[in-house]
């Protein structure tokens, strides 16, 4: 029952708003007739509130009919005004179908709330003097009908929804909010253009299909793979669906744009509907093919694809990725792991402490450990912190005394245990340098002792 309490408190229109209120109500005191009577006055009044928006904001499909209504409420309390009034109630499911309001099931389910409000309100229908005694629930069904299906959606038809759409992943502005995607794009949307929406992010993520130049394709894709993220979260199936339609002109794609997709959506289960053992096998030459000399940058569709590993699923689906990236180089591991930190990549990089060879690398290193600092446990962290400390490449780079003060920031969540660790790493440092020494790490021991896990510095004496 808050679910449906939920949707009445949703209603777009203001006009609609109290009766759909009044309808709640006599639903809650047993005013059943009273109730679905209530419920279809707010569907027609809904109806003929959202198709004179459409004409205000200049669709000129729905001008004929504001201009129909206009003519009818002159009239008046009128014999004839109500006749008018009449005449355009009967069609005006067909009129809010023809300008894509609702659909034809739509018109179907409302249709049922506007036979059953004709009994309710017109006893004599019903032969041998007998009255319509509608049940409760056929009086909160019709209220849920008429929520879901039409009084909580904005007057916005279906190609203008997919526009909006589009313009919305082409903002300048852009940014993947998933819930407002949600809302926005899916919960308050039909279900017919649900499925036009998934299936046009669908093809866009997969295929990078040019948006009329407004932004590069593999940026508009990648904006896209968000929007079915979001999509997922409310309809997995249908996306799966979606993407799954793909399948053949994913296929004649070239590896570059393979590539970009198994990246940006890889690690979703949706995205395997589309790739048979053929394609598994294409996608596994392409992540093996050889890496470039040691310093030279991986190509960035790579160092993405090779940023999957992180995956089971992916892991499971190639199984030849996790030995292509522990065969890579440090300086081309780092660039994988550095794409996307991750749980995954811990153990690497306490590795990668351990191997950079020079202070660069050493610093590189240690600014890849702060960004894996919410996914540390204590005993990486202690592995991590000795091999920092084992390492003098490490240890004397320039910016790693600050990488040490933003770690023990990021670790917090270890509590006293983590601390402890921070203390014997900084006890052991400050046993080896000169006690004024920027690399007897200074910021490390105020933070500490700002934080209760040193005791104060005792004062100067003067």
């Amino acid at each position: 029952m808050a679910q449906l309490e939920d949707l009445v408190s949703q209603v777009w229109s203001p006009s609609s708003r109290p009766l759909v209120e009044e309808a709640w109500r006599c639903y809650n005191s047993g005013a059943i007739r009273a109730s679905i009577a209530a419920t279809w006055t707010a569907v027609t009044a809904d109806i003929i509130t959202k198709l004179t928006r459409l004409a205000d904001d200049g669709d000129n499909a729905a001008v004929p009919f504001r201009d129909e209504v206009a003519r009818a409420r002159d009239k008046g309390l009128t014999r004839d005004g109500v006749r008018a009034m009449q005449a355009i109630e009967t069609a005006l499911l067909d009129k809010a179908a023809g300008l894509e309001l609702i659909d034809a099931i739509g018109v179907r389910e409302l249709e049922r709330i506007r036979e059953d409000r004709n009994l309710c309100v017109h006893p004599s229908l019903r032969g041998n003097g007998d009255v319509y005694e509608p049940r409760p629930e056929v009086a909160r069904g019709h209220l849920a009908v008429a929520l879901t299906t039409l009084l909580t959606h904005p007057p916005i038809q279906g190609g203008k929804v997919l526009e909006a759409f589009t313009a919305y992943i082409c903002d300048p502005l852009f940014v993947p909010t998933l819930p407002h995607i949600q809302t926005t794009f899916f919960d308050r949307v039909r279900v017919a253009t649900r499925r036009t929406l998934v299936r046009f992010a669908a093809k866009h993520a997969i295929l990078e299909l040019d948006p009329s130049g407004q932004l590069p394709a593999a940026e508009h894709a990648d904006r896209m793979a968000a929007a079915l993220r979001a999509f997922a979260g409310r309809d997995r199936a249908l996306v799966r669906e979606a993407v799954a339609e793909q399948h053949d002109k994913f296929h004649m794609l070239g590896g570059g744009p393979q590539l970009r997709a198994l990246a940006r959506l890889g690690d979703e289960d949706y995205f395997w509907s589309l790739v048979d053992e053929s394609l598994t096998e294409r996608l596994r030459e392409l992540l093996v093919t050889p890496a470039p000399a040691t310093w030279e940058p991986l190509p960035v569709d790579v160092t993405a694809s090779l940023a999957l590993v992180r995956s089971l699923h992916v892991r499971e689906r190639l199984p030849d990725l996790e030995s292509r990236f522990n065969a890579l180089s440090a300086f081309h591991r780092m660039s994988v792991v550095e794409t996307s930190p991750d749980p995954y990549f811990v153990p690497t990089v306490v590795a990668l402490l351990k191997e950079a060879g020079s202070y660069r690398t050493g610093e590189r290193a240690g600014r890849i450990l702060v960004q894996h600092a919410p996914f540390l446990s204590v005993e990486a962290l202690r592995a991590a912190l000795e091999e920092w400390y084992g390492n003098g490449e490490c240890l004397h780079a320039t910016e790693m005394p600050e990488f040490a003060v933003q770690l023990s920031h990021g670790t917090t969540h270890l509590g006293p245990v983590g601390a402890g660790a921070f203390v014997e790493f900084l006890s052991k440092v400050q046993s080896r340098e000169e006690p004024d020494s920027y690399y007897s790490y200074p910021g490390l021991d105020r933070a500490l002792r700002a934080a209760g896990h040193l005791p104060p510095q005792p004062p100067v004496a003067s």
